[in-house]
């Protein structure tokens, strides 16, 4: 729903393989109004940049007024010059510096960041994560993102790479990863880990079809093995407040909440599984959006 528009207005995009979602936030972070416009990402960088205009023209023609634009893009993102090193949205995509492309906006303000980094800052300030000083987000969706707040800052690391949970090996001797590591985080809790285990079925309809079909049973307790050893691997490490699911698979794992939960407590460190909560994530799909339209307060 529109509700009634600010003068000076925060813009998030999220660009993905197909679709850049876009919000509109006011400034006590309310959201006005949101679009989706296809990527073209297949098609190459100039595409992409086509499409950011279009986005933006779309928002500008309802009548806001954009002072601060955030975007978010998935992989190896340098915040500080707003470059996009590599993703796995962009095939052959190298180096590609998204703040340039808004030059001719001078008005506007541009921040670019990793799109789970975004998701983070989301939940952080406006969502499940609030009042949490240590936060840990895992985006299972067809890989694992990864997102950090520590103590009470978003952490990027030295690269601007930090947070990438998804690569960290379970399995040493395991599935090999596309970045290199051997039995990745990721290559076993994601919706390609279970569609390359049954091809015939989604994510979704593997789950839910746990209790009629054997072999969706035994993929699901596999990912469901998988997954305690990762939890546990993190929290161990982080020992966060709060870890916040979410992606298309986590809807598939809101009914092992409780066992989930019980795995840490028996798991972790006595002290990590007593006091680290299991909670999914509040904005779904459009956190990525509207946790860029955050990146300038962040």
């Amino acid at each position: 729903m529109i509700a009634t528009r600010s003068n000076k207005t925060r813009c998030g995009l999220d660009i993905g393989g197909t679709q850049i979602k876009s919000v509109i936030l006011d400034d006590s972070f309310t959201v006005l109004e949101e679009t989706s416009t296809p990527s073209n990402a297949n098609l190459g960088p100039e595409h992409v940049r086509e499409a950011i205009l279009t986005s933006l023209k779309k928002l500008n023609q309802s009548g806001h007024q954009i002072t601060h634009l955030g975007i978010g893009c998935a992989g190896s993102v340098d915040s500080k010059t707003g470059t996009v090193r590599n993703s796995p949205n962009f095939s052959h995509w190298k180096d590609i510096n998204l703040k340039s492309w808004l030059s001719d906006f001078p008005d506007i303000s541009v921040r670019v960041d990793n799109d789970a980094n975004c998701a983070t800052l989301a939940e952080w300030r406006l969502g499940k994560g609030q009042g949490t000083t240590n936060l840990i987000l895992l985006t299972l969706g067809t890989g694992i993102g990864g997102g950090l707040i520590l103590d009470n800052r978003l952490y990027r690391g030295s690269t601007g790479t930090g947070g990438e949970l998804g690569h960290f090996s379970i399995n040493t001797q395991g599935i090999a990863c596309p970045c290199g590591n051997i039995g990745c985080f990721e290559r076993y809790c994601s919706a390609s880990a279970l569609k390359n285990q049954l091809p015939e079925f989604t994510a979704k309809e593997i789950f839910d079809n746990r209790h009629s079909n054997e072999k969706c049973n035994i993929a699901v307790q596999a990912f469901l093995k998988n997954l305690k050893i990762g939890l546990t691997g993190l929290a161990n490490i982080f020992d966060p407040d709060l870890i916040l699911l979410g992606g298309a698979v986590s809807e598939g794992l809101k009914p092992f909440a409780s066992e989930i939960k019980g795995w840490l407590k028996a798991s972790a460190f006595p002290a990590v599984g007593d006091h680290v909560k299991i909670d999914f994530t509040l904005f779904g799909n459009n956190s990525g959006a509207i946790g860029a339209a955050l990146l300038h307060d962040s």
